[in-house]
């Protein structure tokens, strides 16, 4: 049976957002897997050759993907942490929102933190930082790499060591909604926001649920 994917008319107007559009439809409904710059063109209704103007290639079109994804992500992250004027607060309610944001689009979330995508040496970025948020989001990559690679001692009061610290429990975290473990567990996409919250060093509040959670358990040691 043919299968039968919607497709959007094209009239002309800025074609390469439209398929850009079209490829987060996509990659949301049927994963990265089914991304093609044929197919994309297809849900757009335009002509084969039509798409190749403004991607080369499914690589290239991957390639912006990730350049939208991270500006998806980093206009979030701006926006939980407005008003905010206290750096530390400031990096928390950034790693609560990238979980969530993780959380509720992980394919692209998958396609804009793939190296093969993105220049993660960069300091070009979209999305203006905030005050409270200036160097954590435009500069760290960098600097933590020229840190590491100098070989220099690496203390844990270290403000990129922290900053690593952080990132690298939210992203952490992010990955486990992304491939689908905690889903497995029955933590759906609505419980990001109370995980990040807790794993951020929040005490969240208790919320009805439907049953009752398992009482903690001290490892089991196997009998022979």
């Amino acid at each position: 049976m043919t299968r039968k994917t919607p497709t959007r008319p094209y009239h002309h107007g800025d074609l390469k957002r439209a398929l850009l559009e079209a490829s987060l439809e996509l990659i949301r409904a049927e994963g990265v897997d089914a991304l093609t710059v044929a197919e994309v063109g297809r849900r757009v209704g335009v002509s084969s050759a039509a798409p190749y103007k403004h991607f080369a290639d499914r690589q290239a079109l991957l390639r912006a993907l990730a350049e939208e994804g991270n500006r998806r992500l980093g206009e979030a992250l701006v926006a939980a942490t407005r008003g905010s004027t206290d750096p530390h607060e400031a990096f928390r309610l950034s790693g609560v929102a990238y979980i969530r944001w993780a959380a509720e689009n992980p394919a692209l979330y998958r396609i804009a933190t793939d190296p093969a995508h993105i220049d993660y040496a960069s300091t070009e970025h979209d999305v203006d930082a905030p005050e409270a948020l200036k160097g954590s989001m435009e500069t760290f990559w960098p600097e933590l790499g020229a840190l590491v690679s100098s070989g220099v001692a690496l203390t844990a009061s270290h403000p990129l060591v922290q900053q690593l610290r952080g990132r690298a429990l939210a992203q952490g975290v992010a990955s486990l909604f992304v491939s689908g473990v905690f889903a497995s567990l029955g933590i759906t996409t609505a419980d990001a926001e109370r995980i990040a919250r807790a794993v951020t060093g929040e005490d969240v509040p208790a919320t009805s649920r439907r049953r009752a959670p398992p009482a903690s358990q001290s490892p089991q040691v196997s009998k022979r």
